[in-house]
């Protein structure tokens, strides 16, 4: 027959598993990024070369571009690092000869990430939790997370639940990207690019990201304007991830090499949370 002080050991070593458990799920769940977005490209002008940028994308973007050559004269209509809106074209710089009677040559650099480096996050914001009211899940991986959480995603959220679960918009804002063509995942890196998406922009300038949905998941569209608590996706297990979970952070660009994330507070039945722990769970009001 079991003691009381062998029953407690057993519910602590229960415990001790389910937290080994939840917080086993790994999530890969990187701000998306489209290798096509951006393109820049050389036009001829009237005794001088545009540089042109393209954003091909409905996202802005930050993009540093880089000139160097020899017997060169270089005319910048944008800095070297600069925000383009969503769906641009932008002439960014002209080239012309220095002295037009020796020869010259030039070549451009550029790289560039999702986001706006200019946008400065609204901390008086408070987001909903991203599933239906009155649902509850366990909070799988938090802020500074041990296995994922670190660098971009530091101020990243994974949701523990089942593949199928409704998604919902946690604040108000304008699908700007996404991805649901994916219908394959595992604990594997090689899988980090496997992740189906939605991005959704919010007039401050931030980006909410939802990833790991379901293959075929994603219910808006882009360019289509979405309300807080608004079901956008199904979640899923695609992409860099060892089991079911919901993968949610909003971000900036940092710089024109990498995104940022920012910490946020969510409305919740238990009250605003600032920072969720890993192993709580928590419901949508």
């Amino acid at each position: 027959m079991q003691t009381a002080e062998q029953g407690v050991k057993a519910k602590k070593r229960v415990a001790a598993l389910l937290a080994t458990v939840w917080l086993s799920v790994a999530s890969g769940g990187q701000p998306s990024k489209d290798g096509d977005a951006v393109s820049v490209r050389r036009v001829p002008g009237p005794g001088y070369v545009a540089v042109v940028v393209e954003n091909r994308r409905a996202y802005d973007v930050t993009v540093t571009l880089t000139i160097r050559g020899q017997n060169v004269h270089i005319s910048r209509l944008t800095p070297e690092t600069a925000v383009y809106a969503g769906r641009s074209q932008t002439e960014a710089v002209r080239v012309s000869a220095a002295d037009a009677a020796k020869p010259w040559k030039w070549r451009f650099r550029f790289h560039w990430t999702k986001g706006s480096m200019d946008a400065r996050h609204d901390d008086a914001t408070r987001y909903r939790l991203p599933f239906e009211k009155g649902r509850t899940f366990r909070v799988s991986q938090g802020h500074n997370g041990r296995l994922s959480h670190r660098g971009v995603n530091q101020y990243a959220v994974d949701f523990a639940m089942p593949e199928g679960t409704t998604v919902c918009a946690a604040r108000e804002g304008v699908v700007v990207d996404l991805k649901e063509s994916s219908d394959t995942g595992g604990r594997d890196e090689k899988y980090k690019d496997e992740s189906n998406y939605v991005s959704i922009a919010h007039a401050d300038g931030m980006i909410g990201e939802y990833h790991h949905l379901q293959f075929e998941g994603v219910l808006v569209e882009i360019g289509e304007r979405v309300a807080a608590g608004q079901p956008i996706a199904l979640s899923g297990n695609t992409g860099y991830s060892t089991l079911p979970h919901l993968h949610f952070g909003v971000y900036s660009a940092a710089s024109a090499e990498q995104m940022q994330s920012h910490p946020i507070t969510f409305l919740t039945a238990q009250g605003p949370v600032s920072q969720p722990r890993a192993g709580r769970a928590y419901t949508a009001e």
